[in-house]
């Protein structure tokens, strides 16, 4: 028996890995979402390093955590302006977001901790980390440990995800999320589609080579980095992509073997309500609205479409549960609870809860569909657009413009989803989708990082082992462009020569008949 235990012991000793999980954003929903696969990779016997500028306090067993949270990045961005980046061009839009990526770089590499472990002799198993949010430089940790690279999406479907997956958009079908477009397009529109995915992919590849090239080559300065590849070979070389999407919240599409999507990988258990927040539900006998921008807006810079929802709900008979700084002229109206925090998926998990009024991230999208509440979508910036239109498109709630949002606006969309069971039934549907499946999105998650910890770039894609050039065949076009080029001046010229012998015929004069 003594014998047949230690088997096992040494048995599951040989399958444990020693993973690096390296997630410096200070961003909250950049952390908490992967979390519970990292947990459940401790409770697995695994060894996780855990790199993160939002520490655990408590760190659970078999994690050792290494706390980034002193290099506060917020002191170089201050509060950002979302509506200035919502209204930036394709342009301006890429470098602000670049430029977001190289502080970054500073404050989360260049920091003593960090050098401490690019320049040590520690191994590692496998590397998980977010690098195609800007941050492609960290691709470089894969040559540093000669770890099996697993990336991880929070932002769910976009162009350059697909690309570096090594199955490129389909732009009649596919849409960027920078194009604000659901599936459902026109031909105007689609035009504009391919416009914004061509420049995607195109300033990608510029920033890659030209920005991220050389932020890698900066900080990663390692022993042996010499002989490391570019980082247009690095960046595409991964042997799992998790993206936290499910095409319960959008149209299905074609996807690269190694990329596994765990879409609702946030959704936890829900938990009591607090006492007051509890008997404020339970007792609002026509349901109950929950309000929020989410948890990076400052609010006090849309009071004036806040307040044009407060005009709404003070003639409901419905309760509202607002998240909410409110300024000084805002009127509260009494059936309105206001907070500076609400437990979300606790909110949406009540029975009462009939109407949930977002800005449309993809995280209280995805519980919102869980839960089963219709939507109200009024985007700022980033993937919320795309997110509320393909909503819309799907039936499980409707769209309000930021711009456009007047005491007259909110008051019709309010009242059409309320009065309007399509969209509860809808989502309901939608609900059941996302629930029946045949594991959690945890499970999965962890059940694909073993797998290729036992079989490494087992379902990687040949297009990824491409350069951009190969993989576009830009070479093989080239030659065919050369070549069609050449057989028209050939032709160009036989034509001349053919037709100056035509005329000189024609023109040759007659002899006369004796």
């Amino acid at each position: 028996m003594i014998s047949w235990l230690c088997f096992l012991a040494m048995v599951a000793l040989a399958e444990s890995a020693r993973i690096l999980a390296f997630f410096p954003q200070e961003t909250p929903s950049h952390q908490f979402i992967f979390r519970p696969v990292i947990e459940r990779l401790a409770n697995n016997g695994h060894d996780v390093v855990y790199v993160s500028a939002f520490p655990y306090k408590n760190v659970p067993k078999n994690i050792t955590q290494i706390d980034l949270s002193k290099y506060d990045v917020n002191v170089e961005f201050g509060d950002v302006d979302f509506v200035r980046i919502s209204e930036m061009n394709l342009l301006e839009y890429a470098n602000e977001m670049y430029t977001f990526g190289e502080v970054l770089a500073h404050f989360y590499l260049g920091n003593k901790e960090v050098q401490e472990l690019i320049h040590s002799d520690q191994k590692f198993d496998a590397v998980m980390f977010e690098s195609y949010f800007y941050q492609e430089y960290l691709s470089a940790l894969i040559h540093k440990f000669n770890a099996i690279p697993i990336e991880v999406i929070t932002l769910g479907d976009c162009a350059w995800v697909n690309e570096m997956s090594g199955l490129q958009d389909n732009p009649a079908y596919q849409v960027d999320f920078k194009s604000g477009l659901s599936s459902d397009m026109s031909f105007w529109q689609k035009l504009y589609n391919i416009y914004v995915t061509a420049f995607t992919i195109t300033s990608s590849y510029f920033y890659l080579h030209f920005k991220q090239q050389s932020l890698m080559d900066f900080y990663f300065n390692y022993t042996g980095w010499e002989s490391r590849p570019s980082i247009g070979i690095l960046a595409r070389n991964r042997s799992l992509i998790l993206v936290n999407f499910d095409h319960v919240f959008a149209d299905p599409y074609p996807m690269a073997p190694h990329r596994k999507d765990i879409g609702g990988i946030n959704i936890r258990p829900h938990k009591p309500l607090p006492e007051d927040l509890q008997k404020f539900m339970d007792d609002s006998k026509h349901g109950v609205i929950y309000m929020t921008l989410g948890s990076h807006i400052n609010t006090t810079k849309f009071s004036k479409q806040i307040n044009a929802f407060l005009d709404v709900f003070r003639e409901l008979p419905q309760r509202v549960l607002l998240k909410y700084n409110p300024e000084g002229g805002s009127q509260i109206p009494p059936n309105v609870k206001v907070s500076n925090w609400f437990p979300q998926q606790d909110v949406l998990a009540h029975k009462n809860c009939i109407l949930f009024v977002t800005h449309g991230g993809l995280l209280s999208l995805t519980e919102a569909v869980y839960y089963g509440v219709p939507l109200i979508g009024i985007p700022i910036f980033h993937d919320q657009v795309k997110n509320m239109a393909m909503m819309e498109l799907k039936g499980m709630g409707r769209m309000l413009k930021m711009n456009n949002v007047t005491s007259d606006t909110a008051d019709w969309v309010v009242r059409e989803i309320l009065s309007n069971n399509k969209y509860r039934e809808e989502i309901l549907r939608r609900s059941k989708m996302l629930k029946d499946r045949r594991h959690s999105p945890v499970e999965e998650a962890v059940y694909w990082i073993e797998h290729t910890l036992k079989y490494p770039f087992a379902l990687s894609p040949k297009s990824t082992s491409l350069s951009a050039i190969e993989f576009h065949l830009i070479d093989v076009k080239i030659f065919i462009t050369l070549v069609l080029i050449l057989v028209l001046y050939i032709l160009y010229h036989i034509l001349n020569i053919t037709k100056k012998i035509v005329l000189k015929v024609i023109r040759k004069p007659k002899q006369k008949v004796q």
